[in-house]
C-alpha cells in the first residue's frame, strides 16, 4: 500500500511510500510523511505525485537529495532551452539563487517554515518549469490543485508566500534595477483569504492539573526529572508567556534578580533573536519563582534552565510532543501548547493589564496582535453582565 499508517519514532504518521519505474528502466522511490496527516489528504498529495511523474517523467525534484538514486543526470529537455541555444531560467534556478541570496539573512525559523515548503510535493510541482511560464493562469491551476489537496486556507497561503517570495528574490529590486533573472514580475492571483484567528487559551483547570502533576521520584527518577524539566517549561508559558523557542534557549542567567530576561530563541538547534527582534524582561510570578530556584540551584550561569536528562536543550518538537503525552495522561482533550502562552495573556487582561502592557510581555511587535488575545477576556465579560437578565 502506498498510503500508509506508520510509526515513526513512537509517533503514528500516515506516510506516502510509492515507487516509480521509467521506460529505461530507472527506480524512483518517493517515500515521505504527509504534509497533512489525514488519509485524504495524503491520498491527494499521492495523486499529485503521480501527476507530477506522469508530467516530467521524473520524481527527483519532489525527493530529499540522499533519497535520489546514484547515477547519470537526465538530460535538460530542449524544450527548456532559448532558441539561441542558451537555457532559460527556471523555477530551479530561482530557488538556488534564493538559498543562496536571501535565505541566509532570514531568522532560523523562517529558514526552517521555507525549506520545510520548498521541499515539500505542493511547491516542488513548479521544479523544470521555466519563470516565463509562471503567470496568473498557472499559479490559479496549481491553487485549485492544492484545494483538492485538502489544504486549508492557511496553508496554501502559506505556499504562495514562498513562490511570490522566490519570485520576488530574482526579480527587479525596490528602486527599480533589473532583477537576476527577471525584469518585471508576473501579475498573479490574489492570497487566499484567512478568516481572522481566534484565540484558544487553556482552561484554569487544565493548566492547574498540567503544572501540578506529580510523579513517584524514588520510584522514577529518571522519568521524573525529564516530566519536571517539561512542567517547568510548561509554567514559563502559562506565568511568563514564553514562546517554546524561546523557552529552549532560557539560561540560568536570564533568570535572575526577580526577573526573567529574554534574550534569545532557539529553533533547529540554532539560537538568534527572538521573534519579536528584540530581547525583553519579565517578572516573575510566584508560583514560577518557586519552581525555578529548583531547576536552576547548582547550576552554571550559562547553562539551559529547561533541558533534557543529558542535559542538553529540548529539541523543536519535544516539548510540544510532552504536553501531547501529558494531557493524553490527565485527559484532557484539545490543548495547544501556544494555548499555555494564551493563558497567561487572558490572565494579564482578566487582572486589569492594559494591552501595552501586555504586548510588551509577550514581546508582540505590532498591538493588533496582542488585541487577538483580548477576545477571551471579552467573552467573559458578556457572560458576566448576562446574570443582570435574570433580575
Amino acid at each position: 500500500m502506498s498510503v500508509a499508517r506508520r510509526i515513526i519514532k513512537g509517533q503514528k504518521y500516515w506516510v506516502i511510500d510509492r515507487t516509480f519505474r521509467s521506460a529505461d528502466g530507472v527506480i524512483e522511490r518517493y517515500r515521505r510523511v504527509a504534509q497533512v496527516q489525514t488519509r485524504p489528504a495524503a491520498e491527494a498529495e499521492e495523486r499529485q505525485i503521480i501527476d507530477y511523474w506522469t508530467a516530467h517523467g521524473t520524481i527527483q525534484p519532489l525527493v530529499r537529495p540522499e533519497q535520489r538514486p546514484k547515477g547519470p543526470k537526465r538530460r535538460v529537455e530542449a524544450s527548456q532551452a532559448s532558441p539561441e541555444g542558451k537555457k532559460e531560467p527556471t523555477w530551479d534556478d530561482a530557488v538556488k539563487h534564493f538559498r543562496e541570496a536571501t535565505l541566509p539573512k532570514k531568522k532560523p525559523s523562517t529558514r526552517l517554515g521555507y525549506e520545510l515548503l520548498l521541499e515539500g510535493p505542493h511547491v516542488a510541482r513548479w521544479a523544470g518549469v521555466k519563470l516565463a511560464a509562471i503567470n496568473y493562469a498557472a499559479v490559479e491551476a496549481w491553487d485549485t490543485a492544492l484545494v483538492k489537496c485538502g489544504l486549508r486556507p492557511s496553508t496554501r497561503r502559506n505556499h504562495h508566500i514562498i513562490l511570490r517570495t522566490v519570485l520576488n528574490s530574482v526579480g527587479p529590486t525596490p528602486d527599480g534595477k533589473p532583477g537576476v533573472y527577471l525584469d518585471e514580475l508576473p501579475k498573479l492571483p490574489p492570497l487566499p483569504r484567512v478568516g481572522r484567528t481566534v484565540v484558544e487559551a487553556a482552561s484554569e483547570e487544565d493548566v492547574q492539573a498540567i503544572i501540578n502533576e506529580v510523579d513517584d521520584e524514588k520510584r522514577y527518577p529518571v522519568r521524573s526529572a525529564q516530566r519536571r524539566s517539561a512542567r517547568l517549561a510548561f509554567a514559563l508559558a502559562v506565568y511568563a508567556g514564553l514562546r517554546a523557542g524561546e523557552t529552549r534557549a532560557l539560561r540560568v542567567k536570564d533568570t535572575k534578580r526577580g526577573k526573567i530576561v529574554v534574550r534569545l530563541a532557539r529553533t533547529a538547534g540554532v539560537e538568534d533573536a527572538p521573534k519579536s527582534g528584540h530581547q525583553r524582561e519579565i517578572p516573575i510570578a510566584e508560583p514560577l519563582a518557586v519552581m525555578l530556584k529548583r531547576a536552576v540551584e547548582g547550576k552554571d550561569e550559562e547553562a539551559y534552565v529547561c533541558t533534557k536528562i543529558d542535559g542538553t536543550p529540548w529539541g523543536d518538537s519535544g516539548l510540544l510532543q510532552a504536553l501531547k503525552r501529558a494531557c493524553k495522561r490527565l485527559g484532557i482533550v484539545g490543548s495547544r501548547y501556544h494555548g499555555l502562552r494564551h493563558y497567561f495573556a487572558t490572565k494579564l487582561f482578566g487582572g486589569g493589564a492594559d494591552a501595552i502592557t501586555v504586548k510588551d510581555l509577550l514581546g508582540h511587535a505590532d498591538l493588533s496582535t496582542t488585541q487577538r488575545y483580548a477576545h477571551a477576556s471579552k467573552t467573559r465579560a458578556k457572560a458576566a453582565v448576562a446574570v443582570f437578565a435574570a433580575l
